[in-house]
């Protein structure tokens, strides 16, 4: 229908005989410039022509009705938009039939149309309706219909093929479809594919742009035209922006050798070149739109500078904790208990209410936080962390307000953002929650409440949006009862609570932590040897109050010692001195009872213990003890 020009977006419309006529007697005219094409073929090869289509990238939208449009919609990725049968069609093509007989047949794709008796008593006649999956379903329809005395169907473009056949002669076919519903699906595929092509171009210029975006940025048009220049670009090449937009940039910046890229569409990245006195490393990169060069963009800065900034960026993001490493997806586990925990904070992450994990030390509960963070919708912006148990009271509160400049002795000049503003548009965890004075879960509630900080020293309120993540190993509930913790605090950051299982309530895990940690920490064991080690019993026999961190600093004990020494005996002399610090001075009367629970089998009750057979013989020689 129409011839495609220079990167002007395609619409594939898959159709039939009756349904190509329509289209082509319709003459669109699009409000767009597009590229139609009419694709005239039978149910069965539209799948395989649709999908190699959609492989070579040769379109932006698909459109087609009935059973075409059912198959691909469910196979597809690109947009289709379906020709709908309107009431309207149905009207006209009942008040057709009528004209007919007083009884009426429809043939509809796999399901039937509903709400078909309005039109039977509009128009006081009887609709029998049938459907069909395949071409030759609508063939036995005919016969049935024809059976029946029925000389009048309606359906689409599959029904007028079959009904031209010789042995249905004598039943007239109405088509279902009519050039209004042709032309509302057009119009509404050329606003997808011109929409589409238009977002596709912003973003990946945008994309190119930030990408690469250390400090100087200069982006070009294909005709290497300047478009955009940001102020540091300005400060390197010593040229104002008013001056160089709409210019050449071969004139004006002509080391940035945009122009080539555009040429080979080719990037060229980390070039050394001189401006001036200086040197700069610079990044050439094309901008491209399905395929086609629409412009390029320079990335530059002072080769003294990139380090600074790199190292800037790093502490920020890692040692303050300004990035979530962890997905739900990364965290161990097949026991109900910490699948539970998984699925209900994978819920959470979809709120926006606050949120406290409880559990024992060592159960993950940072993890977690970070897991929902990355599974909201705020996993893009910072994910801060904070321990409000290890940094002093009058310190933590600067931290976490922030601070004018002069607002004590030694504030830096200018001040300083506190976490929650540096957390904008993110998420604030709030580990050891229960370590915060009386004074700070004041000032903490306000954010809460009113979603604004208040620097130390300033008189300037700040609205911040951000989701609060707190977390605990304490009974906040009692500690509000004893009046350590503000009643009214703990009710807004208990809004969404998590319980963190105890890895003594989720021992069937251990073999799989134990294998991840052994395949971090000892990399020349074999899988065979991996597995053999993490399902040992001494695994299972021990409560492990100090969760998966101590389960942790176990295997790190094992890898540092596992090559001088035998595995199984290695594995026994470190839960030796685990189960008898637990033991202490109880030591012999623990021993004993568990001897007693397996009637004197030393060898059973030193696996329970966790120790050797050969120590419960010594232990029991130095207490002079007979069983």
């Amino acid at each position: 229908m129409h011839k495609k020009t220079r990167n002007e977006p395609t619409i594939a419309v898959f159709s039939y005989h009756a349904l190509t006529s329509l289209i082509n007697k319709l003459q669109y005219k699009a409000p767009h410039p597009v590229r139609i094409i009419v694709i005239d073929c039978m149910l069965n090869d539209v799948l395989q022509k649709a999908e190699a289509m959609e492989k070579n990238k040769e379109v932006d939208v698909f459109v087609s009705a009935g059973g075409t449009a059912k198959l691909l919609s469910a196979e597809l990725s690109i947009p289709l938009v379906e020709i709908k049968v309107t009431g309207f069609d149905l009207l006209a093509a009942f008040r057709e039939a009528k004209l007919v007989s007083d009884t009426v047949g429809l043939i509809a794709y796999e399901s039937k149309i509903p709400n078909l008796e309005n039109f039977s008593e509009l128009l006081n006649i009887t609709i029998r309706q049938f459907t069909y999956q395949k071409f030759s379903d609508i063939e036995e329809c005919l016969n049935l219909l024809k059976n029946e005395g029925i000389n009048v169907v309606i359906g689409g473009s599959f029904l007028q093929e079959a009904i031209s056949k010789k042995e249905f002669e004598g039943i007239k076919g109405i088509f279902i479809y009519s050039s209004d519903g042709v032309t509302r699906a057009l119009d509404t595929a050329v606003q997808v594919a011109f929409s589409k092509q238009v977002e596709a171009r912003k973003a990946e210029e945008l994309r190119a742009i930030l990408a690469f975006s250390y400090e100087g940025i200069i982006a070009v048009d294909r005709d290497g035209l300047i478009t955009v220049i940001n102020s540091s670009a300005e400060k390197i090449i010593g040229a104002a922006e008013n001056k160089v937009i709409g210019q050449s940039v071969a004139k004006i910046f002509p080391n940035a050798k945009l122009t080539k890229v555009i040429q080979t569409n080719k990037p060229e990245l980390n070039q050394i070149e001189t401006v001036g006195k200086n040197k700069i490393v610079i990044n050439r990169i094309p901008i491209s739109v399905n395929s086609e060069v629409m412009g390029a963009v320079a990335t530059f800065q002072n080769i003294g500078i990139i380090q600074e900034v790199e190292e800037k960026i790093r502490k920020s993001l890692y040692e303050k904790g300004f990035a979530a490493k962890t997905s739900i997806k990364d965290i161990i586990g097949n026991s109900e208990p910490i699948q539970k925990a998984k699925r209900e904070a994978f819920l959470y992450a979809k709120n926006a209410s606050s949120v406290l994990i409880t559990g024992e030390s060592g159960t993950g509960k940072e993890l977690f936080a970070q897991s929902i963070h990355n599974a909201s919708p705020r996993f893009r912006h910072p994910f801060v962390t904070i321990n409000c148990a290890a940094i002093p009271d009058n310190l933590l509160e600067s931290e976490l307000f922030g601070y004018e400049e002069g607002a004590f002795t030694g504030a830096k000049k200018g001040g300083k953002p506190g976490l929650f503003e540096l957390a904008h548009e993110g998420t604030v965890f709030l580990d050891e929650i229960g370590e915060l004075s009386m004074s700070l879960q004041s000032r903490l509630l306000r954010v809460l409440e009113q979603r604004e900080v208040l620097r130390i020293g300033g008189d300037h309120i700040r609205s911040v949006n951000i989701q609060v993540i707190s977390a605990t190993n304490k009974d906040l509930w009692e500690m509000t009862e004893k009046g350590y913790f503000r009643k009214d605090l703990y009710y807004r950051l208990n809004v969404l609570e998590l319980r963190l299982p105890t890895l003594r309530a989720r021992k069937s895990d251990i073999p799989l932590l134990v294998e991840r940690f052994l395949t971090e920490l000892c990399h020349d064991l074999t899988a065979k040897e991996i597995e053999k080690i993490s399902r040992n019993a001494v695994f299972r026999n021990y409560d492990w109050p100090g969760n998966i961190r101590e389960l942790r600093n176990m295997i790190e004990r094992f890898a540092a010692l596992y090559k001088e020494e035998d595995h199984e005996a290695l594995l026994l002399s470190l839960f030796e001195r685990l189960m008898l610090k637990g033991v202490g001075s109880n030591e012999q009367a623990e021993i004993i009872r568990v001897l007693k629970s397996v009637k004197g089998n030393k060898t059973e009750a030193a696996k329970k213990l966790g120790i050797s057979r050969t120590t419960i013989w010594r232990k029991l020689r130095g207490y002079k003890e007979t069983i």
